[in-house]
């Protein structure tokens, strides 16, 4: 599926995911990133994935999602390239009691498992591959009639994005920390990949807010309140969510 040297760059995001996994840990509960972004993610899933079903939670991480599929009815299974971030999911998973019917193992979204899945969840995934068509094509594969398929990303086209391009087009002094791989997508992008496997999007979301570090931090502590949680989500549902610096669609089977 991938040459010698698209192998050799898939090891050094694991070994990045490797390394950031511990800190993702300690951090996940207090961030707003990474809980508003995950709530994106769930209010798809919760409104048009079957309930209880199957699922295949590609890039699972540390467990954050399949924590929260486990609360709602779901069985399958999660992986990962970073063997770290799968020993965390799985710990995750005993201690709620929840690990005979959901797993997390190392795998690689190329090759996932057998299907039929009802929901399949591909998070932070699509910008570290090289070829996300192959992947696409691969997942629809094992989606079951029906079923979803939620893509996240972070998207080229945003405040971030437009940073991220002025710091690679001279402007050197713009700091921007990035995994190995990190090719970001955009909303056309990723429908344009999603139609090549036979997908169509039924859903489309985009937040903005991305305060990270102690910052993040100390702002995610009001994400426990569900005014902001609400005005966030509302806003991700306009057409200026095409701009966030977090996108989410959803797709079906054509």
């Amino acid at each position: 599926m991938s040459d010698d040297r698209d192998d050799s760059r898939l090891d050094q995001v694991q070994a990045y995911y490797d390394r950031l996994a511990p800190r993702l840990v300690a951090v996940e509960a207090r961030n707003w990133h990474l809980q508003s972004r995950m709530a994106l993610n769930l209010e798809t899933i919760d409104r048009y994935a079957k309930p209880g079903g199957r699922v295949l939670d590609i890039g699972c991480g540390t467990g954050f999602l399949l924590e929260r599929l486990a609360e709602r009815g779901f069985s399958g299974i999660g992986i990962d390239l970073s063997p770290e971030s799968v020993e965390h999911a799985t710990r995750r998973l005993a201690e709620i009691g929840a690990a005979d019917r959901l797993s997390a193992v190392v795998g690689s979204a190329y090759e996932p498992p057998s299907g039929p899945f009802d929901l399949i969840a591909l998070t932070d995934v699509l910008e570290h591959l090289e070829d996300p068509r192959a992947c696409l094509a691969a997942l629809r594969a094992e989606l079951a009639p029906g079923g979803l398929l939620v893509i996240s990303t972070p998207n080229r086209r945003s405040l971030p994005g437009a940073r991220r391009w002025l710091a690679e087009h001279g402007m050197s002094w713009i700091k921007v920390s990035l995994a190995p791989v990190d090719n970001w997508q955009t909303w056309g992008s990723l429908e344009g990949h999603a139609a090549s496997a036979g997908l169509v999007p039924i859903s489309r979301r985009g937040i903005f807010f991305r305060p990270g570090g102690k910052v993040g931090s100390q702002l995610g502590r009001l994400y426990r309140f569900s005014g902001p949680r609400r005005a966030e989500l509302a806003l991700s549902r306009t057409a200026a969510g095409r701009f966030g610096f977090y996108i989410c669609l959803g797709f079906r089977a054509l």
